[in-house]
């Protein structure tokens, strides 16, 4: 259901593969050669200590068997061996104690703490008729991602999960997501993008034609609500650049929001197509709907999401 989202792999990996190919035995004798694992009470310990973790791990147990961290170690050591010299982990917010460990263990195969980045990402609670919905693994009452989309489509779920960061716990009113209204954001945003593809339709209908933009005085764009659609539509390129560094799509979507609602403000009071419109002030407002138009094409293609052309 992740391809439904635009959430691809490149590669599956699975942890019966490095254990066919031994590579979690050799990544202990890796870390052997290293100096940085003891055996201490029948058990194998990586000394993570010496790299600021609070206290040794144990790799292998006295019994045999292998810890949760020592696969981690090999599965890491082989993205180091494929040519990654960055990697960026996403964990639940249940793993946040393992970071340290983790960092430790990047840090005695040679490479830099830094070299590795961790996301923690926090749950989402589901909420239906105000009420929260309950979901709990024992009882069997689960809500599937495909029922989420099946239910408010794969636009508006992805849209949603990326109306704030990861790392806060995040609420799905389900009643809002798919409600007609100013409120929903998701309706908000296509809503801006439908009244801006509806300009070049009506114009058509009514034998306007759109003159080319060198011929078209844009001085004229001096309302406010025009000034506005301009300032946003300026910032994307440092919005994208602080997302990207960040890794924070949210960013993005905050920007697609903004844009919307200053698109609102001035489809409501810059009119294009009226025929009090004088036609120099006219053109100059079309080009401005046609960049706004791009722009939040450009925002919407950059968080993987379609918009439909009308509503």
């Amino acid at each position: 259901m992740l391809g439904a989202l635009n959430v691809t792999f490149d590669r599956w990996f699975s942890e019966r593969e490095m254990v066919a190919t031994g590579a979690i035995d050799t990544a202990l004798a890796d870390l052997r050669e290293r100096g940085v694992v003891e055996d201490r009470d029948g058990a194998v310990w990586l000394r993570s200590s010496m790299y600021g973790d609070d206290k040794d791990r144990v790799l292998v147990k006295s019994d045999g068997e292998y810890t949760y961290l020592l696969p981690d170690i090999a599965y890491h050591r082989d993205k180091f061996a494929r040519g990654w010299q960055l990697l960026v982990d996403v964990w639940g917010a249940d793993h946040h104690g393992y970071v340290a460990r983790m960092k430790a263990a990047v840090e005695s195969l040679g490479h830099d703490a830094d070299d590795l980045e961790v996301v923690i990402t926090q749950l989402v609670r589901l909420e239906r008729h105000g009420q929260e919905v309950r979901i709990s693994k024992r009882s069997g009452d689960l809500v599937t991602l495909e029922e989420l989309i099946d239910e408010v489509g794969a636009d508006a779920v992805r849209l949603t999960y990326l109306l704030q960061s990861v790392d806060t716990p995040q609420t799905v009113d389900l009643d809002l997501i798919v409600a007609q209204s100013n409120e929903n954001p998701v309706f908000y945003v296509q809503m801006a993008n439908a009244r801006l593809n509806s300009i070049g339709r009506v114009a058509a209908e009514r034998g306007f034609e759109r003159a080319p933009l060198d011929a078209v005085e844009l001085s004229l764009l001096t309302h406010e609500r025009e000034l506005a659609v301009l300032r946003v539509l300026h910032e994307l390129p440092a919005i994208v650049e602080l997302a990207a560094r960040e890794r924070a799509p949210h960013k993005v979507t905050t920007w697609v929001r903004e844009l919307a609602g200053a698109v609102h403000g001035f489809y409501h009071d810059c009119p294009i197509l009226s025929p009090d419109t004088p036609e120099e002030l006219r053109q100059a407002r079309w080009w401005l709907a046609v960049a706004a138009r791009t722009g939040l094409r450009v925002g919407l293609d950059l968080l993987g999401v379609t918009a439909p052309e009308s509503m």
